[in-house]
C-alpha cells in the first residue's frame, strides 16, 4: 500500500514525463513546420509593385532591364524592351547534373484581356540545362495601348519539369507614350505612331539615329478619313532638314501607291510606309523632322514634327 509520500513522488514522476512528451511533441511540430517551409519565399517590392513567391524554387534576385539597362520602375515609354532577369535559381529537381525549368509570361489588360500568352518559353530545352547557377529570362517589347489610362500585369511562372516547385511573379505597369514625336491631329484618330528602326527591328527612344539604318513611319488605328467612292485617300508627306536650311530627305507622297485610292479594309489598323533612308556625308544636327499625314478629299490631317540627331 502506497503511502502519501509515495504517491506525491509517483504524481511528481508522472508530471515530468508529460512535460517531456509534451516537449518532443512540440519539437516534432516546430520541425515538420519547419521542414514545410524550406525554400519558400515571398517577396514584394514597394517601388514597382512585383510580388516574387517560390513555392519550392526561389530566386535570389529578380532585376527589370528596360532597353539593356537595370531599372527598377514600371512605367515603360512605348516601344521600350524589357527582360525580367531570375538571379541564382535554386530548388529544382537535379538530374545526372542537370535541371530541367520551364517559364512562362502572360500579360493581362485591365486585368481581363490576355494580350501576350506565351506557355513555355523553354520548350525547345527537353535535355536540361548544366549552368550553375542559373539564369532564367523573359521578356517583351512595350508596344501597347497607352492612350485610355490602360493597366497591365506580366505574369512569369517558373516551374520543375522533373518535380512540384514553382516561383511565380507579378508585376504591374503602365504605358506611357514616346515623346520623341510632336503629334497634333485635326480630324484624324489613331492609336500610336512611332518611328521604327527596320534595320535594328525595333521603335527609337531617344533622337539620335544611324546613318546607315533604314526607318518607317508606323501608324496604328487611323480613323476619320472621308470615303470617296468607296475609297480612302492617304497622303503621306515626309521632309527633313538640317541645321541651316539643307534638305536632307524629302518624298511628297510616300504612299503614291495608293493615290488612285484603297478600300477600308485595305486600310489596315496598321499602315506601314516604306522605307526610307538618309543620305551619307557631312550632316549640320539637329535635323528637323517634318511629316504630314493628310487626306486628300478634306482638310483633316496629322502633323508630326521632331528633331534628330544622326551620327
Amino acid at each position: 500500500m502506497c503511502t502519501g509520500t509515495h504517491i506525491q513522488l509517483l504524481a511528481t514522476i508522472m508530471k515530468n514525463q508529460m512535460k517531456k512528451i509534451r516537449l518532443i511533441i512540440l519539437s516534432i511540430a516546430i520541425t515538420t513546420f519547419s521542414s514545410c517551409q524550406f525554400n519558400q519565399s515571398v517577396n514584394k517590392d514597394l517601388t514597382t509593385g512585383a510580388n516574387s513567391k517560390g513555392n519550392g524554387i526561389v530566386s535570389d534576385n529578380v532585376v527589370i532591364e528596360i532597353n539593356g539597362k537595370a531599372e527598377n520602375r514600371n512605367e515603360f515609354v512605348f516601344g521600350e524592351k524589357v527582360k525580367f532577369i531570375f538571379n541564382d535559381i535554386t530548388g529544382l529537381t537535379s538530374s545526372n547534373g542537370k535541371t530541367y525549368p520551364g517559364v512562362s509570361m502572360y500579360i493581362v489588360k485591365n486585368e481581363k484581356d490576355t494580350i501576350l500568352s506565351n506557355p513555355n518559353l523553354l520548350k525547345s530545352l527537353n535535355d536540361g540545362t548544366d549552368l550553375s547557377p542559373l539564369q532564367l529570362q523573359a521578356g517583351f517589347r512595350a508596344l501597347y495601348p497607352n492612350q485610355n489610362n490602360e493597366k497591365y500585369k506580366a505574369y512569369v511562372e517558373i516551374w520543375d519539369k522533373k518535380g512540384d516547385g514553382k516561383l511565380n511573379y507579378e508585376l504591374p505597369f503602365t504605358i506611357k507614350e514616346n515623346n520623341l514625336l510632336n503629334i497634333s491631329s485635326n480630324g484624324i484618330e489613331y492609336s500610336n505612331i512611332y518611328l521604327w528602326n527596320s534595320t535594328l527591328n525595333q521603335p527609337i527612344i531617344d533622337n539620335t539615329i544611324n546613318s546607315e539604318h533604314s526607318f518607317i513611319m508606323i501608324f496604328y488605328g487611323i480613323e476619320g478619313f472621308k470615303l470617296k467612292n468607296n475609297n480612302i485617300f492617304p497622303i503621306l508627306s515626309i521632309e527633313l532638314i538640317d541645321n541651316i536650311g539643307n534638305k536632307i530627305f524629302s518624298n511628297p507622297n510616300l504612299l503614291s501607291e495608293y493615290e488612285n485610292g484603297l478600300s477600308p479594309i485595305d486600310f489596315k489598323e496598321r499602315l506601314t510606309t516604306p522605307e526610307f533612308a538618309f543620305r551619307k556625308g557631312k550632316i549640320n544636327n539637329p535635323l528637323k523632322l517634318n511629316v504630314n499625314f493628310k487626306d486628300k478629299n478634306s482638310s483633316k490631317e496629322i502633323s508630326i514634327l521632331t528633331e534628330l540627331n544622326i551620327n
